[in-house]
């Protein structure tokens, strides 16, 4: 397998190392994507068949896939303030999804926060928190993805505010009272910081970090392009 320098970008994104096509990973991702749907019920249908594969862990990571499904295994270590993790979730992050939909791989998300200096920190940290709060699968999925569509800017304070959490929470079928209990608790906080702490255990430098079998992985080309598919 040869494996690809690929430049990393500034602060946010980390050294790839091998290119999804000499992993045979193009092969795997045809042209899926939940945000070329057109229909807003076939929407509502994809989104119903991906909640009853995913699985909302202990530990705060999240596993999308097939029953029995374990191998191969796409990781992504992703956060709710990076603007790249962002357009990575726009474009492949979907993608990714289907194929999991599928059952051609198992995908393991692993939310985290990567920035340390202010306000992006604590940004992060709040967007990250109240992810951990919401455990019932297609819920999640819904607050993951308001998540990404409400990112503020990385210069924002107050960013990721609690009463835009709370709205976002509701609007995803949280109960408010469970959900702001959940969010103000010291334990949540800090299930938040081992779940960071996790991902950097594993060298994880920057996000999104995307992992195939445990190899660093291309990110930024289109997966589903159809140049990539004639390699």
């Amino acid at each position: 397998m040869s494996l690809l320098d690929v430049p990393s970008k500034p602060r946010r994104t980390r050294r790839l190392v091998a290119a999804l096509m000499a992993l045979g990973l193009f092969g795997v991702l045809v042209a899926y994507s939940l945000l070329d749907v057109q229909n807003a019920t076939g929407i509502s249908s994809a989104r119903s068949s991906l909640a009853a594969l995913v699985t909302v862990r202990p530990d705060g990571s999240v596993m999308i896939a097939q029953p029995g499904v374990e191998h191969p295994l796409l990781e992504v270590y992703e956060d709710y303030q990076c603007p790249v993790c962002q357009e990575f979730e726009r474009g492949n992050g979907k993608v990714a999804r289907e194929a999991a939909l599928r059952g051609e791989f198992a995908l393991l998300i692993h939310p985290m926060t990567i920035f340390q200096d202010p306000p992006m920190h604590e940004n992060s940290h709040r967007a990250l928190t109240a992810s951990l709060c919401v455990t019932d699968p297609e819920q999640w999925l819904a607050y993951h993805d308001a998540l990404y569509a409400a990112q503020p800017s990385e210069t924002q304070d107050g960013g990721f505010a609690v009463q835009d959490l709370m709205v976002m929470a509701e609007k995803a079928g949280v109960r408010q009272a469970d959900f702001a209990a959940c969010l103000s608790s010291k334990e949540t906080s800090d299930k938040a910081e081992r779940l960071s702490m996790a991902a950097l255990a594993q060298g994880v430098q920057g996000t999104p970090t995307v992992r195939y079998n445990g190899q660093d992985v291309d990110w930024s080309a289109p997966w589903a392009a159809p140049s990539a598919r004639t390699v």
